[in-house]
């Protein structure tokens, strides 16, 4: 009977778009669609009643800082100063060069979302739920949500964000679930240490490992903090650059692209004392070499040159930066290259061994607790979303010729065996794998302004 009546809604003339996820990329699709199809009506699927933040602006730990600096933030590609404004508005003490805490962007981008509803009205609708499966039928899209609603629409959205954690698959099941090993930084608790003098082990050393560092300290943590990874690589610091880099053609071939690169970094640092600008001048065309590269360089790329292009390219803010640098220094912060043997529950503890990365004897750790912090899970043939297995199996998900990501089209439509899956489209990090450059605001604004156009076009809005 609900399937009949959404269906009665649209034939009417009120097309309906169903976006799955309620954090930045699909709270800013539906403002915009919303503003530019007068006649369309979007019911955005979250469980969280908080819409905008996600995972990423949920935190409220004052530590936790953008990584891109306020004037590059605003939420709309047409409105530069839009984020700027917000916080003057709000008396903040912010300039465009200030890395706001992330924190306070999760309220722009739930300030976003709350006037979109008050201007829309029933064509603005919130269902505490996950979409978990879909189908096409008649040209439309069946959705099914974890509530047993089912909704007829004329588009689905997937604006699900990261992925789930990767999982680290040595770890035991006795600790699996334990306060001893937890599977994520964001899982409840990871960041309130029981023993604030004792050694904690995070198995990476990304962004994300950066910020448990500033989590557990925050929240009161002073012992030791060992990070392991394969290379040992850190997130570089961002600076204000003096001069800006003019962007170059690159060669399409990895080897050539990457000589190119460090050539152009040397260039920078003999002009201005900066690599940061040449780095910064690719932003507009990394996608377009990322398209041309053979699957096999694709590939190369993930396996040998991702890692060190993403610590040059997703930087700290400097005040973390530095005070991290000053950890690290100190003997507080502790990374290291290399990769974990075995992790045993010994007690209320955990015994680590490291074999560092180039050989020499193990080292062995004794931690109080040990958190994953390298990354999230990118192959949909592993993924464990119920969405993603059901779409797998209906054939309108397959995965990208890299093995990360699903396959996308260049207009964002999802690609399934047979072709378009016509009428499911994607957004934001959910097209990593058919682009590199996908998970940043500056980047997730233009495909949202891009996707609402199309489909404002495809519903004939005035």
């Amino acid at each position: 009977m609900r399937i009949k009546r959404e269906l009665t809604r649209t034939i009417s003339g009120n097309p309906t778009v169903v976006v799955a996820g309620g954090g930045a990329s699909g709270t800013l699709l539906a403002a915009e669609l919303l503003r530019e199809c007068s006649n369309a009506s979007v019911v955005i699927v979250e469980p969280r009643e908080r819409l905008g933040t996600g995972v990423a602006y949920a935190t409220d730990c004052p530590w936790h800082v953008l990584n891109v600096p306020a004037a590059n933030m605003s939420a709309r590609a047409e409105d530069p100063d839009d984020f700027l404004r917000w916080l003057r508005e709000r008396c903040e003490l912010f300039d465009g060069a200030s890395f706001v805490p992330r924190a306070t962007y999760g309220e722009y981008l739930t300030s976003i979302a709350a006037r979109a509803a008050a201007a829309s009205g029933p064509r603005w609708r919130h269902a505490r739920a996950a979409v978990c499966d879909a189908a096409i039928e008649d040209d439309r899209v069946l959705v099914t949500l974890s509530s047993g609603e089912r909704i007829l629409a004329d588009a689905l959205v997937l604006a699900l964000g990261n992925g789930e954690p990767r999982g680290w698959a040595r770890v035991q099941d006795r600790c699996r679930d334990s306060s001893i090993f937890f599977d994520s930084a964001w899982r409840a608790g990871a960041l309130t240490a029981c023993d604030p003098s004792a050694d904690i082990l995070l198995i990476g050393s990304g962004l994300t490992a950066i910020d448990a560092v500033l989590g557990l300290r925050h929240g009161g943590h002073r012992g030791t903090v060992h990070m392991i990874s394969r290379r040992g690589l850190m997130p570089r610091a961002h600076r204000a650059p003096s001069v800006r880099a003019r962007a170059s053609a690159r060669p399409f071939v990895l080897h050539e692209s990457v000589r190119a690169t460090r050539a152009a970094a040397r260039e920078s640092s003999r002009a201005c004392g900066d690599w940061r600008p040449a780095v910064d001048s690719m932003r507009g065309s990394t996608n377009a070499l990322w398209q041309a590269l053979t699957t096999a360089e694709q590939r190369r790329f993930l396996s040998h040159v991702l890692p060190y292009w993403n610590v040059h390219r997703h930087r700290m803010a400097p005040e973390v930066a530095e005070q991290i640098s000053a950890w690290v220094a100190a003997g507080d912060v502790r990374p290291l290259a290399g990769r974990i043997e075995a992790m045993t529950p010994v007690g209320d503890r955990l015994s680590v061994s490291v074999r560092p990365r180039g050989g020499g004897p193990a080292r062995a750790l004794r931690v109080a607790r040990a958190i994953d912090c390298s990354g999230s899970e990118y192959d949909v043939n592993r993924s464990s979303s119920p969405l993603v297995r059901r779409l797998i199996a209906r054939g309108l998900m397959q995965p990208s010729r890299s093995g990360i990501g699903p396959s996308v089209a260049s207009d964002g439509s999802l690609m399934g065996s047979s072709g378009p899956s016509h009428g499911i489209f994607t957004l934001g990090p959910v097209r990593f794998g058919a682009l590199v450059e996908t998970t940043a605001i500056p980047e997730i604004r233009e495909q949202v302004r891009d996707l609402a156009h199309l489909l404002a076009s495809r519903f004939e809005c005035a």
